[in-house]
């Protein structure tokens, strides 16, 4: 009897993957960014939500199934804002001392009651003294705790240069949240949004501010999924009919707005761009910078940048960085430029980066013919038209708007519009500086992601083969699984499959 229950759960789990294949099978194939964004958003818009409040057919009636751990014959509440324990009563009954929280605040969208009202995805059973000290905040890292229980941390955060009131949930937590905002943003990018704190008041994409998608892929790729929130996932998807697919494809999230971006995501294998070209992640002790699908592993390739001569090559989705000579633009901001990076360069190829160059994702600007240049924490724009001014902001309009001319031999001209367009960005090697000049100094060199040829691996064939799964210190992980779920759901890091080295980044 034992081995048929067990062939019977291994034949329900393998049903179970073909029906989350056939769920998703609209976004196979798509280009990452917002082509993806919008695909997710018409996938999961398909929902039929139940009634908010108490009743078995109700809010409460759906967390006595979606938000309950089993002890013997008790059903006790999961409760991401505190560690009271408390036990639910009849199906539909409320609970003493909890509220039915919104992760995100009803008030951001003018608390109308629709859809993302009721949604179960980020609809919560919770504590209330935590509920009420959350208020509508934003989440954000607390630079200053002024309350907490242990697990829910109200404050002062930076946020965009300022400091505002905030939220931060325990470590255990961060990825469930930031994966319910993505989900959030995603399925509800069309409303338009009453509290901007992380999101642009009226934008399909990228809907959420630059400093926000920093820290919710952070949080995503700290906290990896977990047996819960799977579990959960599966429980509101059979009351409600709509997955977080953020949880079921952790990777999508950097497909979407990380460094996937201009890749188009498979479901199972490596990411392709544009050209047909492959990048995946490396094996035989590559570290090079390859964006990934699912199961990683399934092409290998090497990623350079390559120097730019044509401005009409550059589009929307792009990742470049800004060189000149054997320095490159960093990730350090300083009070109004940014300091420099090492770069290797062989011909018209960056062989080789420092860590802390600064990648920058092309966007449409504002003004036409123009790009925004989205880095960490912003857009760059010129700050003033009188003095040599760099700096960030977090929304696109004429001053982060930026023309691009492109010269024979590769020398590029930035220029900025709105109020500041004389300056020019370049490079001032005696103050080893990037920044705006309205002349002299030097120009840079725009280079971009291109992915080499890959050696393509059956997609088929791999898919079907079964293996091990070790990680780096040969502690077995998997037993006999199809290569082409290895390695889903895994955290960043390194893992061992017939003896190669898988790195999943």
């Amino acid at each position: 009897m034992r081995k048929i229950l067990l062939a019977a759960t291994l034949l329900f789990a393998s049903l179970s993957l073909c029906a989350q294949s056939a769920y998703y099978s609209s976004i196979e194939g798509v280009k990452g960014g917002e082509s993806l964004k919008n695909a997710l958003y018409k996938l999961i818009d398909r929902k039929q939500t139940v009634d908010y409040g108490s009743g078995a057919s109700r809010t409460w009636g759906a967390f006595y199934t979606t938000d309950a751990i089993i002890e013997g014959s008790r059903r006790r509440v999961a409760d991401m804002y505190s560690d009271n324990a408390r036990y639910f009563g009849a199906k539909g009954a409320s609970v003493d001392g909890m509220n039915i929280e919104h992760s995100v605040a009803k008030s951001w969208w003018g608390g109308t009651e629709n859809d993302a009202y009721r949604d179960l995805h980020h609809l919560n059973p919770s504590d209330q003294e935590a509920n009420n000290r959350k208020s509508n905040y934003p989440m954000a890292r607390l630079t200053k705790v002024t309350w907490t229980n242990g697990i829910m941390n109200v404050g002062k955060a930076d946020i965009a240069g300022s400091s505002q009131n905030a939220f931060e949930p325990a470590d255990q937590y961060k990825g469930d949240f930031a994966r319910t905002y993505l989900y959030m943003f995603t399925c509800y990018q069309n409303l338009k949004w009453k509290y901007t704190w992380m999101v642009y008041e009226n934008s399909t994409y990228p809907t959420i501010k630059p400093w926000a998608v920093d820290l919710l892929l952070k949080w995503h790729h700290d906290d990896p999924v977990s047996a819960k929130e799977i579990e959960r996932n599966n429980a509101v998807y059979a009351i409600q009919g709509n997955r977080n697919p953020f949880v079921d494809y952790p990777r999508l999230a950097d497909f979407v707005w990380g460094d996937s971006v201009d890749y188009t995501f498979h479901l199972y294998g490596a990411a392709e761009n544009g050209s047909g070209n492959q990048g995946g992640s490396s094996t035989g002790g590559s570290t090079g910078e390859q964006p990934g699908g699912e199961t990683g592993g399934s092409s290998l390739s090497a990623t350079k940048f390559t120097l730019v001569d044509n401005a009409a090559a550059l589009s929307a989705g792009d990742t470049v960085i800004i060189v000149c000579g054997n320095v490159a633009m960093s990730k350090e901001q300083r009070a109004n430029n940014r300091a420099t990076a090492a770069v290797e360069l062989s011909g018209n190829e960056v062989v080789s980066i420092a860590s802390d160059v600064q990648k920058i994702v092309i966007e449409k600007g504002a003004v036409a013919s123009t790009y925004a240049l989205r880095v960490d924490g912003g857009y760059l724009y010129a700050a003033s038209s009188s003095s040599n001014y760099l700096r960030t902001q977090d929304n696109i309009d004429a001053n982060a708007s930026w023309q691009i001319t492109i010269a024979d031999g590769g020398a590029a001209d930035i220029q900025a519009k709105g109020g500041n367009a004389r300056n020019l960005l370049r490079y001032n090697p005696s103050a080893k500086i990037f920044s705006c000049y309205k002349s002299g100094q030097s120009k840079v060199s725009i280079y971009a992601k291109k992915v080499s040829a890959s050696t393509k691996v059956d997609a088929a064939k791999a898919a079907a083969r079964r293996v091990n799964v070790y990680n780096s210190n040969g502690k077995l992980l998997r037993r006999n699984v199809p290569f082409a779920r290895a390695f889903y759901g895994l955290p960043r890091g390194v893992y061992v499959v017939d003896n190669e080295k898988y790195y999943i980044k």
